[in-house]
């Protein structure tokens, strides 16, 4: 195969040192490579080096097929495109990318014939210099005067927050550290509110800034003391009042407050209670709700300013179909309802009745976007299928009709209707039906092909059906892509998601592995050549897979996986972990502690013959650190029994996301897919 044919004296082998770590349980477990923890160790940082030379090194020989690869992708790529415009308070927004620049600039320009463009925003100047950028929140004051952004050069996401004047360019000196990205502006114009992060990178702290003060002066509003709880903060739809969110994994509490008047308190809408969640919204009149009060699928409900607490129900629950969300206009609500797998959109008048939309394929992902404009007569909407590109269209909310605004542009003479996509459902250990979406080109699906399959399956995150131009590279190179809907997800619902967590977790590897094999038994797949691939909890979908059926596949792509469960799970100084004991469980409780350690991928590594594997990290990774892939490596290169190689990349100037720039990113796509393509060829 193309990838060096390593002996096993040629892995970097990690130097164990050997240390006791107490479980909590009464007994103590050893972990031969935890100096790796140590982000600013020198020796650490040399070590992430060495393999990354070790890695570039064993794919040399496919430094010809990444640069096809690369340039295969850019010539699909429209360089020189322009966004689809969106209007709000009078002008019209949108950005440009540029041949050759890797970040867009962003423009307004006043609603009317022959307005001249202004850039607002550029992000090739803010990046200039910089290993590493990305915009978070940028934020136009209701006055059309100022512009707050959020802005990241490390990868790590903690956001500095900056100001500037619109018509003279002038930044001011308010300089806002360790924050999220976000920032809602008061209805005067002169100050915002903000989220201040903790030691951990956790939203813990509300706080209220006047454009032109000392931070030192800013006002607290509240502050979340309990650390499963991250803080959230936006305008409400009509932009008349301010909606404050404390949520964790299942729990929320919310509170409101005024854009007009950042002196009035926060009011309580209803006190949390554990496992009840709630997310409110509002037309300026009343509180439309999105709730899970009276059952796991979600109802919704209104509530008077007066009376916060007395809620009057919409849209009741429902035990085949899930409210996943709702967008407000003037007589109308939008409401985005999954049912039977797929997200349907429905438009509701006051009159009571509802439009439902027809979409033209059998699988698709559809959602709002840039509906900026409350008072608009049409829902933006964009669609997309495995073989279709994401298309904007704006709906009618009288008629219904859909008017095409714009498709991603996809150029070298693509064409969807080469290729071809299915909805298999393959049958878990359990005998329940995982459904799963492939798609290649269609003479790929005549004879047993090469699959790439991916999965997720955490946190209730569907992934449904959606394109990648990337992709197409391996399409048409006879490569089939599946999507294994796994339990963990919320595919088929909440409770789909809910029969994936926790201790049920193991559901989710056993529908990802029954997948793989229902593929081959459709005789879609080529046994011998099926490659999985997942990032982050996806990371741990295919550690898990791996450890319990090597024999399955030809290879594997790690993206920033987390695979070091147990470890993680039980140090509580790290960011997540304690918010995060909602979906995995507390390992302080011996029942979870022992679930969580029979399926840890990195505490379950076997003597066992593995096949190739490429892992990705990123050194300022808060999200998933970088330790749990270098650990990963070391320790299955210690006990695998077999040549195949396992390398490491670590980019060192960037974290969860990977680079930043587009054609970085593309270059990094690039070198997965010349990995994917040399060990299922």
């Amino acid at each position: 195969m193309p990838l060096d044919a390593n002996c096993r004296v040629c892995f970097p082998i990690a130097p164990k040192k050997t240390v006791e770590i107490d479980d909590g349980q009464g007994h103590l477990r050893r972990d031969s490579y935890r100096w790796l923890h140590s982000r600013e160790s020198a020796e650490v940082k040399q070590w992430l080096e060495v393999e990354n030379a070790y890695t570039k090194a064993g794919m040399a020989a496919t430094e010809a097929l990444q640069e096809e690869l690369y340039q295969e992708m850019k010539a699909r790529l429209k360089e020189d495109d322009d966004s689809l415009p969106y209007s709000w308070r009078g002008y019209e927004f949108f950005s440009r990318t540029f041949s050759g620049k890797d970040y867009g600039v962003h423009y307004r320009r006043k609603l009317g014939a022959d307005a001249e463009e202004q850039v607002i925003f550029d992000g090739n100047a803010r990046a200039q210099g910089h290993d590493y950028f990305d915009l978070g929140a940028m934020s136009v004051s209701p006055d059309n005067r100022l512009l707050g952004w959020a802005e990241d050069y490390e990868g790590n996401e903690s956001w500095t927050l900056r100001v500037k004047d619109l018509s003279s360019g002038e930044e001011f000196a308010d300089v806002l550290e360790d924050c999220s990205a976000n920032i809602v502006w008061a209805s005067d114009s002169r100050s915002f509110w903000y989220i201040r992060q903790d030691k951990n990178f956790r939203p813990w702290q509300l706080c209220h800034h006047v454009v032109g003060d000392s931070v030192d002066n800013d006002r607290v509003i509240l502050e979340e003391p309990n650390e499963r709880f991250f803080l959230s903060v936006y305008p409400d739809r009509a932009e008349t009042w301010l909606l404050v969110e404390s949520a964790s994994t299942d729990t929320s509490e919310c509170f409101i407050g005024s854009l007009t008047d950042p002196s009035q308190p926060l009011s309580m809408i209803r006190p949390r209670k554990t496992g009840v969640e709630y997310y409110p919204d509002s037309d300026g009149q009343k509180l439309f709700i999105r709730t899970n009060d009276k059952g796991i699928n979600y109802r919704l409900v209104t509530a008077e300013f007066k009376q916060l607490d007395n809620w009057q129900e919409v849209i009741s629950h429902r035990d085949q179909i899930t409210l996943e969300d709702f967008e407000i206009f003037p007589g109308r609500l939008v409401v985005f309802e999954r049912e039977n797998g797929l997200v349907q959109v429905r438009i509701c008048s006051e009159d009571g009745s509802t439009r439902t939309l027809a979409f033209p394929d059998e699988a698709w992902s559809v959602g709002g976007c840039d509906n900026a404009e409350y008072r608009a007569d049409f829902l933006r909407l964009e669609y997309e299928s495995l073989n279709r590109p994401p298309t904007v269209y704006d709906v009618d909310l009288d008629t219904g009709e859909l008017t095409f605004r714009r498709q991603l542009p996809v150029l070298g003479g693509f064409n969807p209707e080469e290729y071809a996509t299915r909805r298999l459902m393959a049958v878990s250990h359990d005998g329940v039906q995982v459904p799963v979406s492939v798609v290649g080109r269609k003479e790929s699906f005549h004879q047993p092909a090469p699959v790439l399959v991916y999965g997720y399956g955490a946190y209730g995150m569907s992934e449904d059906p959606y394109f990648a131009r990337a992709r197409l590279n391996l399409l048409d190179r006879g490569m089939l892509f599946a999507i294994a809907h796994v339990r963990g997800g919320a595919d088929l619902g909440e409770s789909w998601y809910r029969d994936g967590r926790r201790l049920q977790k193991k559901n989710s590897f056993h529908d990802f592995i029954a997948c793989a094999e229902h593929l081959i038994s459709q005789d879609l797949a080529d046994r011998s050549k099926i490659v999985i691939s997942g990032g982050s909890a996806g990371g741990l979908l295919t550690g898990a897979a791996l450890v319990m059926r090597p024999d399955l596949f030809a290879g594997a792509v790690l993206d920033v996986p987390f695979v070091d469960a147990l470890n993680s799970m039980m140090n509580p100084d790290l960011p997540l972990t304690v918010t995060e004991y909602d979906e995995w469980g507390d390992p302080s409780d011996p029942e979870v502690y022992e679930y969580l350690k029979s399926y840890s991928p990195y505490d379950n590594i076997q003597a066992a013959h593995y096949p190739p594997q490429l892992v990705m990290a990123g050194l300022e990774d808060r999200r998933v650190q970088y330790w749990e892939p270098a650990k990963w490596v070391a320790k299955m290169r210690e006990l695998k029994t077999d040549n195949n190689p396992v390398f490491l990349k670590t980019n060192m100037g960037a974290g969860h996301f990977g680079a930043s720039g587009r054609y970085e990113a593309m270059r990094e796509a690039a070198f997965e897919q010349a990995f994917i393509l040399s060990v299922a060829k």
